[in-house]
């Protein structure tokens, strides 16, 4: 098809460039033959441009979040041979490799290939990874199965050979109305519904982050289990139709549903299934409030969970700072295989969970992990941070994230009287407004700024936000103040201190504090 000239550079490149690259014959091209266009495109195939001119990121795609040993134990042997030794958990639930060579990128892609993991729509203008929560098919709450439909979304053509939309689309399939799905920031948000003991699905869309961030509202309370693929592909036949392609600040999903609003919206995509000859739409039912409500997060700081599976449990493990180092990582696959059910699971918090493993091995589990320094203790509190890759990596960021992570790390995580007395928190770290570190709905967020050094060039600091949410209808968190990067620690302590000291109950919960309080109140507290 011929580029149209009125389009965008990215839109023409959509058009022009076939993104099925040959990376066997990409190796054999000095640096300077490859376009920056083509460059670009390297997306569609999980293949990012590092910030270093002469390496790359690989982000692989993991359905749910979910892995076997010997398919996890391949990436391994693959960054200890092509990766400096490490892998990195993405907050959407799977892993990248970094610092890899032009050289080395097909035999990555291949050799994930040969245990049935691909690398295509990692990144790019379409379907990502399709995420939910960790519990996935195994979670005490679980409603219907999730890990099911996740499965079916993953392997649909319709869904995920979408090679021409506006920009990336995001999907979540919840295990139960719980916030650990993340609904409210996805593109689209599923939410199982149990009627009679039969199971459908409740339907959300429009969430999403980013510089402008948008949370999701209700479309349809009841969808029949049977026509949520149908549903799917309408809304990303939706986006593809109504998408911003002039700008791609705007070229989200988010913003259509916004400017339709959830009823016009909703008709839209009937319109469209209609179109397809989809029967049955009149057993979906429109919300009844576009209002979202979802459950409050129903895991906080266990380090073992009872699966639904008689005599099987979920043991979690803390990742320092998503990094996992190859002899790191073959100890938890071995532990895994010997004490444990073969199955690891990615957290969009950054961390692992071993799914299936024996309720009478736990306490030796837990023991060995320890004993080769991993924690376990900390899931949902202040040690559990989340940070992006900063400026050592990503040409957007402003901020060095994973330096802010250990500065806040090494002063408050080690101090469980203190992290235990404020009890459930998430601090999420981004390097710039792109957020991908979510800070915009953390309890404390810092998103990463430079402000003019009157002495000359720039000083990095960080913008703080406090009391962001994802459960009921969501918030987004509000601007507290601006830090230069030396008082992080002592910004961030003042913020939790003034919560511990004007918190009505032990109980009251820093997102309920900040809500209470309003932010003008918080703000004069933390002057």
């Amino acid at each position: 098809m011929k580029a149209q000239p009125e389009l965008t550079q990215v839109e023409k490149d959509k058009l022009e460039i076939d993104p099925d690259f040959d990376f066997r014959e990409i190796a054999k091209r000095p640096f300077e033959d490859i376009t920056p266009n083509e460059l670009a495109m390297f997306k569609w195939s999980g293949v990012y441009h590092q910030l270093q001119p002469s390496f790359y990121m690989i982000r692989v795609v993991t359905p749910g979040g979910r892995m076997t040993t010997e398919q996890f134990n391949r990436a391994v042997d693959l960054a200890e041979q092509y990766a400096q030794d490490e892998l990195c958990i993405t907050t959407r639930q799977t892993l990248q490799f970094h610092w890899i060579r032009k050289e080395d990128i097909y035999k990555i892609l291949e050799g994930m290939a040969e245990v049935g993991i691909t690398t295509k729509n990692g990144c790019g203008d379409v379907p990502r990874n399709i995420v939910g929560d960790s519990l996935a098919s195994a979670g005490p709450k679980q409603v219907g199965d999730s890990l099911k439909l996740i499965r079916w979304m993953a392997g649909d053509d319709e869904i995920q050979n979408q090679r021409n939309l506006p920009r990336k689309h995001k999907i979540s399939v919840a295990s139960s109305n719980d916030a650990l799905a993340q609904t409210l920031m996805n593109c689209q948000g599923w939410v199982p519904v149990e009627r009679d003991g039969v199971v459908g699905w409740k339907y959300h869309a429009g969430g999403g982050l980013g510089a402008r961030p948008y949370l999701a509202k209700a479309i349809f309370d009841w969808v029949p289990e049977e026509l949520v693929l149908d549903v799917t592909r309408a809304a990303i036949e939706a986006f593809r139709r109504h998408g911003n392609r002039r700008s791609r600040a705007h070229a989200r999903l988010k913003v259509v549903v916004d400017q339709m609003g959830a009823k016009k919206f909703g008709d839209v995509l009937m319109e469209i299934m209609q179109e397809k000859g989809v029967e049955g739409l009149d057993t979906i039912e429109y919300a009844k409030d576009s209002a979202p409500s979802i459950g409050r997060m129903s895991i906080n700081g266990e380090a073992v969970i009872p699966q639904q599976a008689d005599g099987k449990s979920i043991v979690r493990i803390l990742i320092s700072r998503s990094e996992l180092k190859t002899a790191d990582s073959r100890t938890i696959s071995r532990l895994s295989d010997e004490l444990g059910g073969g199955i690891i699971m990615f957290t969009n918090r950054q961390n692992i969970e071993l799914h299936d493993v024996p309720s009478e091995n736990t306490d030796q589990l837990i023991s060995e992990l320890h004993k080769a320094g991993f924690r376990t203790e900390g899931h949902e509190h202040l040690p559990d941070i989340v940070a992006c890759v900063g400026t050592t990596m990503c040409k957007m960021a402003v901020s060095d994230s994973p330096d802010a992570y250990h500065r806040l790390y090494d002063a408050l995580a080690g101090d469980e009287k203190y992290w235990k007395s404020i009890g459930t928190l998430r601090i999420n770290i981004t390097g710039c407004p792109n957020n991908c570190a979510q800070a915009w709905i953390a309890d404390i967020g810092l998103r990463g700024t430079r402000t003019r050094n009157p002495e000359g060039g720039s000083i990095e600091g960080y913008s703080i936000f406090v009391g962001g949410k994802l459960s009921e209808a969501g918030r987004i968190a509000e601007y507290l103040c601006d830090v230069p990067n030396e008082e992080i620690v002592p910004a961030v302590r003042k913020v939790l201190d003034t919560y511990l000291a004007h918190r009505e109950t032990d109980a009251e919960l820093f997102v309920d504090f900040c809500e209470r309080i309003g932010i003008e109140q918080f703000q004069e507290l933390v002057k």
